[in-house]
């Protein structure tokens, strides 16, 4: 973990670590759903990034009709708020949370999961009810730079913009946020963030083959860490780098539990982190539970992948089989992030740096593992457990009609290197926000194809790369660590998460990531986009550009 105080401004000798006791944190909240009842209670656990005593306490929040996270269909225009406002997120005082708040037939939503299908036309009208400029992000959505919500196109405190677009995008688990230029960190940290799931006849036909129904058996897994202080706050500092948090929410929930049926499930998680890269695995009594990797980012992949663990980078998603059928009753399964070489390799500014921990009391460092949620599994009968035993085999050997990556012979390759000056700025090529500004750095015509061969310098640190208005295709890593090689299951180094449509990819230090991109779009004229760094204190201090579509 490095601040940007660590490595090159501090004076003298560092100050004493701050140093937070452990909290016993006991939630009594309502039941929110079916499979929701109060385990029996754990051991106590006062481990790294869990300041209370007992964990898995709390039942999963999942979307329903109003409150945080409630669900909301974009069949018809949708007016949101972006307000700050106190909810019962921990046990005790109330936490401010900065949300896109909305009424939908009488019903008050935040950060609502917003439910749309391919090819449904969008309208969305935001308030800004904040003291500070912000937007609404599309994540991962192929759209136009006015409807985009980049920083581009700040809305200002008091104004107001209506976003409308068409999506063209295949069914996937998205998101949307803020973006606005050196406040992103900021606001998605204190709660500007939301889910935006689309649908398409592929995924319904999947979802119906399983017999796996929205809501009960496929369930989103919106994973945040957060800096909480004593009194439930969350706070940030601007100018740290690489922002973690001492309590981990899952859908708005902290070290939650879920009843589950000793079945199969579909669990898509997102990495709404604002640093924190995750190493995702499910652990059953310290063995690992594998699960079947079915899509990432933009949707299903052509065939599922069998795997014990998978990185998580903040913004990135993955879809995800999980079968609890083979547990007896009462069982137990840890969602973890499990340990991994962090691989932070700037220049730690040597014995005379300040504690890089000192703004992230008792969160774990990055590269540590860290306990996310607990399933428990429920007593049912052999009929049901049979039930679960077939929907586990009718998993189809082609889940989408999801095309081979390009053969890009003959494309032109644009080179992209990341880097950090001595000063400890980030760079993408010789260029950083706060000092090339607005204009693009370098135009594309439209209906071009393109490879972008990312390079990461070494002495650097994990980067995830997110391109905005357009997915890629991921088609060859080279130079990659070992633990990113020993993944290799497909020709040019790449892994079974690369072989999908992405909007963000991790570059590790020393990587080569090519990636290719086709710029036709129904657009005209120029439109801007943004490359950025998703590491959010990292585009916050300018790792990022834009750049032009032009006819």
């Amino acid at each position: 973990m490095t601040d940007t105080t660590r490595r090159r401004l501090f004076v003298g000798l560092a100050a004493t670590a701050a140093v937070v006791a452990a909290t016993p944190w006991l939630f009594q909240r309502r039941r929110e759903h079916d499979h929701a009842m109060n385990p029996t209670a754990p051991e106590s656990h006062t481990g790294p990034g869990l300041p209370n005593a007992q964990p898995f306490q709390t039942p999963l929040r999942l979307p329903g009709r109003e409150g945080l996270f409630a669900e909301v269909a974009l069949s018809a225009p949708l007016a949101l708020s972006a307000r700050a406002a106190s909810f019962p997120i921990f046990a005790g005082k109330p936490t401010p949370v900065w949300h896109y708040a909305g009424s939908v037939e009488g019903r008050a939503v935040a950060n609502p999961l917003l439910r749309a299908a391919q090819g449904d036309r969008v309208e969305v009208a935001l308030a800004n009810e904040l003291a500070e400029a912000t937007t609404i992000h599309w994540h991962g959505l192929s759209i136009d730079e006015a409807n985009d919500g980049s920083g581009l196109h700040p809305v200002a405190a008091g104004a107001r913009r209506t976003y409308r677009y068409t999506i063209d995008n295949r069914a996937g688990l998205y998101w949307y946020h803020a973006h606005p230029h050196e406040r992103t960190g900021l606001q998605l940290q204190r709660g500007l963030a939301g889910l935006l799931r689309v649908e398409d006849a592929e995924d319904r036909a999947l979802g119906e083959r399983l017999g796996l129904r929205w809501g009960e058996r496929d369930l989103p897994l919106f994973i945040a860490d957060k800096q909480v202080d004593a009194d439930n706050a969350i706070v940030y500092r601007i100018g740290a780098d690489d922002w973690i948090g001492n309590r981990v929410l899952v859908n708005w929930t902290p070290e939650p539990f879920l009843e589950v049926l000793p079945a199969l499930y579909r669990l898509r998680l997102v990495n709404g982190c604002n640093a924190r890269m995750l190493r995702i695995a499910f652990d059953h009594q310290g063995q690992t539970l594998p699960f079947r990797l079915i899509g990432t980012d933009g949707g299903l992949l052509a065939q599922a992948w069998n795997m014990d663990d998978v990185f998580l980078a903040p913004a990135q998603r993955i879809d995800v089989l999980v079968d609890f059928g083979a547990l007896p009753a009462g069982a137990r399964v840890l969602l973890r992030s499990l340990e991994y070489v962090a691989m932070e390799n700037e220049d730690e500014s040597g014995a005379f740096a300040p504690d890089p921990m000192g703004d992230h009391p008792g969160a774990a460092p990055m590269g540590d593992a860290l306990d996310l949620m607990q399933f428990c599994v429920a007593a049912c009968s052999d009929g049901q457990r049979r039930q679960a035993k077939v929907a586990s085999a009718n998993v189809p050997a082609a889940l989408s009609a999801l095309p081979a990556p390009p053969d890009t012979a003959g494309w032109p390759v644009r080179p992209i290197r990341l880097r950090m000056d001595s000063d400890g700025t980030w760079f993408i090529n010789d260029w950083n926000y706060h000092q090339v500004g607005h204009a693009p750095v370098f135009n594309v015509k439209r209906g071009s194809r393109e490879v972008w061969e990312i390079r990461n310098n070494m002495t650097s640190m994990p980067h995830p790369i997110h391109l905005h208005g357009f997915q890629f295709r991921v088609v060859s890593r080279s130079i990659s660590p070992p633990d990113v090689r020993s993944r290799k299951v497909a020709p040019q180094g790449l892994g079974p998460q690369d072989l999908g449509l992405s909007d963000t990819v991790v570059v590790w230090p020393g990587e080569i990531v090519r990636i290719a991109i086709d710029f036709s779009q129904p657009y005209s004229g120029t439109q801007r986009y943004m490359l950025h760094c998703h590491n959010l204190e990292h585009e916050d201090m300018g790792m990022m550009v834009s750049f032009a579509v032009e006819d």
